[in-house]
């Protein structure tokens, strides 16, 4: 569905902050407010320079009517709602089948960003980690940010996510929803210290945290090497095989018990020539009745690397019903999705988990387009290619898995893989 390009989301639990006040030193003069608007415009040249088909999912008559309102509000907008209405314009363009096609603060802006990590899960918002002295919040589960019931909040920030298909709104969601820039553009939040409503234990608290700095929480979070995954990827927890760090893209684990042989594959990169034969021989070995192949929190890489593995997993070895299991997520995207789309289009492979985030035939390859001249300095991401791993005529945007596995918090606080679980107790012809 495309969003109307809108100000501030208004609240029936009384006034927001301002948001046209947030920065009181921040009225924009005349001739920022032209570079501003010179910087849509340039933002718009390049688009139907760069992508080969930039108005798939919306007509170019929209989106350049929608461009031009928001330049004519410019004037009138504080420097986070206007990053905010620019994040709303550029996600028209990727309502389906481009989700790479971001648009967000440039990596040296000055930006805060709330001090934990979350998830959607099927059972609420939850923090799955907090930078210290916070640790205390982990576990807890987020029922409002300022005066914003969480389900309220989560609709506002909907329209701001790209996406390959639905299931890409929940996992980049996080994305935004972590961003003061977003909370305070939104006239969420004001400035200072954020107040977090979280329940915990049945007993609910309003807590005031203040924001910290970019660089400090990308330290803290994780490696940037993967993308975004320290705003909206699973936090490491034991017994969660597919949520620990992918420094080790490439795992294989077997499980005398069950007679399946577990593929952990993290991240999209080459796989060393040892690992296949190893995979090989063991799905020879008479124990062995599936393969469970892992792609959960995957979010890509490189798309020439992946070969030698589809190829195996093509093997009449180890393609046949009810042989190889195939377990994905939200978070399984971009070259991670094209495997996934090789991989159901080639062997007889049962799918089991979460829709993806990723989509069978998508755009991608995208090149930066910087508006250093906008209120907040920007960012906008160009697809130039686009990747068919289904046929043409496909209506699907994801792969939809056979048995469908909720992720719920109880689930993950405990260390329960369930996808798992049902991947290797699952027994069909």
């Amino acid at each position: 569905m495309l969003v109307a390009c809108t100000g501030p989301v208004e609240s029936d639990r009384g006034e927001r902050p301002d948001s046209s006040s947030i920065v009181a030193s921040a009225q924009p003069t005349l001739s920022s407010v032209e570079a501003s608007r010179n910087a849509v415009d340039r933002a718009l040249l390049r688009l139907e320079e760069i992508h080969p088909d930039p108005f798939h999912a919306v007509s170019r008559a929209e989106f350049v009517a929608a461009a031009e309102e928001l330049k004519a509000r410019l004037a009138d907008l504080a420097p986070e709602a206007a990053a905010v209405e620019l994040m709303r314009l550029w996600a028209r363009l990727s309502v389906e089948r481009d989700g790479h096609q971001f648009a967000l603060p440039t990596p040296d802006a000055a930006e805060t960003i709330l001090p934990f990590r979350v998830y959607e899960f099927s059972d609420g918002v939850f923090i799955t980690d907090a930078m210290p002295p916070h640790q205390e919040l982990i576990g807890s589960r987020i029922t409002a940010i300022g005066d914003e019931p969480i389900a309220d909040l989560l609709a506002s920030l909907e329209p701001l996510v790209p996406r390959d298909s639905p299931a890409t709104v929940p996992s980049f969601r996080p994305i935004f929803l972590l961003r003061s820039t977003v909370l305070r553009g939104l006239g969420v939040i004001g400035a200072g210290a954020v107040p977090i409503t979280v329940e915990q234990s049945g007993a609910a608290e309003t807590i005031l945290l203040e924001p910290v700095s970019r660089a400090e929480f990308e330290d803290w979070g994780g490696s940037m090497a993967y993308g975004l995954m320290p705003y909206h990827g699973l936090t490491a927890r034991d017994g969660l095989r597919h949520a620990q760090p992918s420094g080790d893209q490439f795992q294989i684990e077997t499980m005398p018990d069950s007679g399946a042989v577990y593929v952990r594959y993290g991240r999209v990169l080459p796989i060393g020539r040892d690992e296949i034969d190893e995979l090989e021989a063991l799905a020879a070995r008479p124990e062995v009745d599936r393969i469970i192949v892992d792609l959960r929190q995957n979010t890509g890489g490189d798309n020439g690397s992946y070969g030698t593995l589809l190829a195996l997993l093509r093997n009449p070895a180890i393609d046949r019903p009810g042989r190889l299991y195939v377990l994905i997520d939200r978070v399984t995207f971009s070259a991670a999705a094209n495997l996934a789309a090789e991989i159901e289009g080639s062997t007889a492979a049962i799918f089991v988990g979460e829709p993806m985030g990723g989509g069978l035939n998508f755009w991608n390859d995208t090149v930066p387009v910087g508006l250093a001249d906008f209120p907040i300095p920007m960012e906008l991401a160009v697809s130039t290619r686009y990747w068919q791993k289904s046929t043409a005529d496909d209506p699907r945007l994801t792969i939809t898995p056979e048995l469908s596995v909720p992720v719920t918090a109880a689930d993950y606080f405990a260390g329960i893989d369930r996808a798992l679980e049902v991947a290797i107790n699952d027994h069909r012809p």
